[in-house]
């Protein structure tokens, strides 16, 4: 009876905050979108737009993170526990959820004093407490508190029990540690002990975002316990960006175009001009993967796009399903520079440079990638003597492509608009996201009331907990900084290349690579960015070219075989084992590293695009 209740109360809370953040997205997107209208045909901006979305992006941020962590959206390394015996894996769970709840509650705490000190300060425009843009801090905090305690009560009581005297006994020792051993401020020791607590953290399966919070509370708390309470303080400045809005809307926008028929609509073009091509689909899918990768950003959202519309063709041609998910990883990482990437977004949030200089640089290197594959394809199937090509009467290819031609202006429009200057970024995502709205619903006629409030609550989860990642990715940069590590490296990277550009971007692009893997992708450029970009200027290279080959290098982690999440994805999408899609995957991986070290090394391609429109 009370575990019916307890699952009644979350289901109630759960509603509850779908409500309230999919009535702050749908808010934004109204003010972003009218702002775009009154500037560019009254002269007239609303000025507290700016002030409103930095309010929501903390909504969506920690409210819409704790959603997403009762949903299990959050991002967690599972490579060591589902390895794990069913009568170990219980217990470790267990402390997963331990580790959620006491770590959410304290900072939930920690943040009651900045909401205090903050109270009498008043917003520039809006004139409102400036209260009210720390507490969803405190409250999406607390909600995580709460879902984790939902989840223990439903676990096996043994299995809590083992993992509570675990986590007990572990603060309990670092308490001790602390009082018997300090001050540890400038030594080493803190460092490494951080080190092997967050490799311990990311193995035992805490979600990423939770992961960064805690070792970084760890490390204050070691090195100078009073400054702890920065940890809450610096999460809610890394969401403070407004670019970062762009994140959300871009996701909606991929979300309505597929729920209103505009992905198969797509995909149905890309069979007809491409298909006849020797390779057939899986040319398609290259194309495809570029096209849709210019419409979402999202990554998943691509792959389940692309991977769901065409899945039934490759079974009922005879195509190999394994190099169905390799082709479709690999068109992944070619996707990451193509905008609007969200972790393109993510990288222009987290460092100086230009949004705009940043989505026209990293068109033409998915083109190299894109024909680097291509090309392969074709090699093969011509070599096996498969695969010919799907010819497509020219009365079809034309009706197909005028279908298909409200949904391709979507990334011209996206271009352009950045480009010319007539929006931001995020002002661009707010237009996506209302043109994909008028073709799914007036033109399509396929989107219902229904659908489109699944769009906007799965935008709030998905952008929450990559929101929630960036926050406190932020607070782990802090740390990193007040442990002199970004010193460090530069110090060992002029060490080991000296002045040698090349060394150190072959260094950086393998440091991706492997992070990319280990960390889940995003959370890896969120750490090692703010490290490595400032480094790149005194070795010579362009910030913006050494942007776009850390997206490449962190793609190719993402999905590399067998260990990066990317590839589950795709296997998952397509029905095919990890296993077999891996050892289809590995030609494609070294053809990309080459691909990516092309990049790397000819600057050419990064930079060409924005000197010709005058970024740089």
């Amino acid at each position: 009876m009370i575990d019916r209740k307890q699952q009644a109360l979350v289901r109630w809370v759960d509603r509850g905050l779908d409500a309230i953040v999919g009535a702050a997205v749908l808010a934004e997107l109204i003010i972003l979108f009218t702002n775009v209208l009154t500037r560019s045909f009254a002269d007239y901006s609303i000025l507290w737009a700016n002030e409103f979305g930095h309010l929501v992006l903390t909504v969506i941020a920690f409210v819409g993170g704790a959603l997403a962590y009762n949903r299990d959206e959050h991002i967690a390394v599972h490579a060591v526990i589902d390895r794990l015996a069913e009568r170990w894996r219980a217990p470790v769970l267990a402390f997963v959820d331990w580790v959620v709840m006491t770590g959410s509650a304290f900072v939930a705490w920690l943040s009651i004093d900045i909401v205090e000190s903050r109270a009498d300060e008043l917003s520039t425009v809006l004139e409102i407490s400036m209260r009210w843009f720390v507490l969803p801090l405190t409250v999406g905090l607390a909600l995580m508190a709460f879902f984790a305690g939902g989840r223990l009560l439903r676990r096996d009581r043994r299995a809590v029990g083992l993992a509570g005297i675990a986590i007990a006994a572990l603060v309990g020792g670092l308490v001790l540690l602390a009082a018997l051993a300090g001050p540890f401020d400038g030594s080493s020791f803190v460092t490494w002990l951080t080190i092997v607590c967050f490799a311990g953290l990311m193995a035992l399966g805490v979600p990423v975002g939770f992961v960064l919070a805690a070792v970084s509370m760890l490390f204050l708390y070691f090195a100078d316990a009073s400054t702890i309470g920065t940890v809450p303080a610096t999460m809610q400045s890394g969401v403070s960006n407004f670019v970062l809005l762009a994140i959300p809307f871009f996701m909606m926008a991929g979300f309505v175009m597929t729920e209103g028929g505009l992905s198969s609509r797509l995909s149905d073009f890309t069979v007809a001009l491409v298909g006849r091509v020797r390779g057939g689909l899986y040319q398609v899918i290259v194309v495809s993967m570029y096209i849709f990768s210019g419409i979402s950003g999202s990554k998943a959202a691509d792959v389940a796009a692309v991977g769901t519309a065409l899945k039934q063709m490759i079974r009922d041609n005879d195509y190999d399903e394994p190099e169905f998910a390799a082709i479709l990883s690999a068109g992944a990482v070619m996707g990451e520079t193509i905008p609007p990437s969200l972790p393109m977004l993510v990288l222009g949030s987290i460092t100086t440079i230009s949004m705009g200089a940043m989505f026209i640089a990293g068109l033409l290197p998915a083109v190299v990638l894109a024909l680097c594959l291509m090309a392969a394809i074709y090699v093969r199937a011509r070599m096996a003597n498969k695969y010919p090509g799907i010819k497509t009467p020219l009365r079809v290819l034309a009706r197909r492509s005028l279908f298909a031609a409200p949904a391709l202006l979507v990334p011209l429009l996206l271009v352009v608009g950045i480009a010319t200057g007539l929006a931001t970024p995020t002002e661009i995502s707010s237009v996506a996201v209302i043109y994909g709205l008028v073709l799914s619903a007036v033109l399509y006629r396929e989107l219902t009331w229904r659908t489109f409030w699944s769009t906007v609550s799965d935008t709030g989860v998905k952008a929450g907990m990559i929101l929630f990642i960036t926050s406190t990715a932020s607070s782990f940069a802090y740390t990193l900084t007040a442990a002199g590590i970004p010193t460090r490296i530069a110090e060992l990277m002029i060490e080991w290349a000296g002045h040698t550009g090349w060394l150190f971007m072959l260094a950086s692009l393998l440091i991706l690579i492997v992070m990319g893997a280990l960390l889940e992708g995003l959370p890896a450029l969120l750490v090692f960015a703010p490290i490595l970009m400032p480094l790149a200027p005194k070795f010579g290279v362009s910030p913006i070219q050494y942007g776009i080959v850390l997206l490449i290098s962190m793609g190719l982690g993402c999905f590399a075989p067998i260990i990066g999440v990317g590839m589950y994805i795709s296997c998952s999408v397509t029905g095919t084992k990890v296993e077999a899609a891996s050892k289809a995957m590995i030609p494609y991986a070294i053809l990309l590293f080459a691909g990516l070290l092309l990049v790397a090394f000819v600057p050419w391609f990064s930079l060409v695009l924005p000197r010709l429109f005058h970024f740089i």
